[in-house]
């Protein structure tokens, strides 16, 4: 595999990212995401995105709207061996944090994130959907940069400021790869400290596709594309972080009004004694819509994508008057695909989660985000 400095993954509590709006066709409805899946909730490969050895998936397209409360950027790596200027590497800026750069050569391909503040904890959970020894598997993955790993760390551990992900599957990469993935950057204080008081990070969603052939020939003969997506809500800026049972005393519960869809509700709860804290998302949809609906996805862990993504439709509960609630995973990632009369918004959301350590309750945490998709 290419590099991959500091990539773990994150056996404990919960990472949050949804996306909210506006990105034109790059947002699927959520019928068009349950097309993706069959009745049972299996969820398969989306071959608009996968690409094949003769052509590369489509180019993403953004709505061309400016909005202030949100930034979309587009880039795009692509080149070709016949051509005799050729680009191998671009970047993003990932507002508040840092950057996210986008690198394919015949004898390197990989994401690399670089953050300003090492001291905090930044994660980029991406779930990367590919073909591997002819099955269609998924993987959740999780590149993190931090100075702090725990809240009992000295802080004289920890990564440099940049962690990577590999696309390619070998050493000596392969002669044609084709995959995407589905992302959250976000970022808190670091895991010795406290999150209650501080102001929240701009969160960022990575919508991602894949593809090189003739890596293994002649120049002449090879081309590779990475396309991207960059999507950054800045208000509302939508998560659910504590560090430590005692910070999760006020910090535990959130709302967000999303205008024409309803009210999100994120819940975090550590446990308590014999009782066990919910950790759950839900959505209280505008005017009470009966017809309000949501195509869950759950991924988690790596392997094949019958097995780590479970797709599940949800309706409208009269009596709660929500759409939910949806489990959070301990250790994975959340899509959503919500449906209010006309309305569609679409979500990505991360989740790690260590909740129930009662001899060391400061090493609790919770760690949520919610970004637009």
């Amino acid at each position: 595999m290419s590099p991959s400095r500091s990539r773990r993954w994150l056996a404990v509590p919960l990472l949050l990212t949804l996306a909210t709006a506006g990105l034109g066709s790059v947002v699927p409805s959520a019928s068009a995401a349950a097309a993706t899946g069959d009745a049972s909730g299996v969820v398969r490969l989306d071959a608009s995105r996968a690409g094949t050895p003769g052509r590369a998936p489509a180019t993403m397209r953004t709505a061309r709207k400016k909005q202030s409360d949100r930034r979309v950027q587009q880039v795009t790596v692509s080149w070709k061996g016949t051509k005799k200027r050729r680009v191998y590497s671009k970047s993003a800026v990932i507002p508040g944090i840092g950057r996210l750069s986008m690198t394919c050569r015949p004898n390197a391909t990989y994401l690399r994130l670089r953050v300003e503040d090492r001291s905090a904890e930044t994660q980029f959970w991406m779930a990367k959907y590919e073909t591997k020894d002819n099955r269609a598997v998924v993987a959740t993955k999780t590149a993190r940069v931090y100075q702090y790993a725990d809240a009992a760390d000295d802080g004289t551990g920890g990564t440099g400021a940049t962690s990577s992900e590999g696309l390619n599957q070998r050493g000596r990469i392969e002669n044609f790869s084709s995959g995407y993935l589905d992302g959250v950057i976000s970022q808190r204080p670091g895991r010795n400290q406290p999150v209650t008081g501080s102001a929240p990070r701009p969160v960022t969603s990575v919508k991602l596709n894949w593809w090189w052939t003739g890596f293994r020939h002649p120049m002449s003969w090879r081309s590779c594309k990475i396309d991207a997506v960059f999507t950054t809500r800045y208000a509302p800026r939508m998560g659910v972080s504590w560090h430590g049972d005692a910070d999760a005393a006020t910090t535990q519960h959130a709302e967000y009004d999303l205008p024409q869809l309803g009210t999100l509700q994120l819940r975090c709860e550590p446990d308590t004694g014999s009782r066990e804290g919910r950790r759950t998302i839900a959505l209280a949809p505008a005017m009470r819509n009966r017809s309000a609906r949501v195509w869950v996805e759950t991924v988690t862990g790596e392997g094949r994508v019958e097995q780590h993504v479970d797709g599940e439709s949800i309706g409208y509960d009269p009596e709660t008057g929500l759409v939910g609630s949806i489990d959070l995973p301990r250790n994975g990632m959340l899509r959503l695909f919500f449906e209010v009369g006309k309305v569609k918004r679409s979500f990505i959301v991360s989740s790690y989660l260590l909740t129930n350590n009662r001899a060391r309750p400061e090493l609790n945490v919770c760690e949520t985000a919610v970004a637009a998709y």
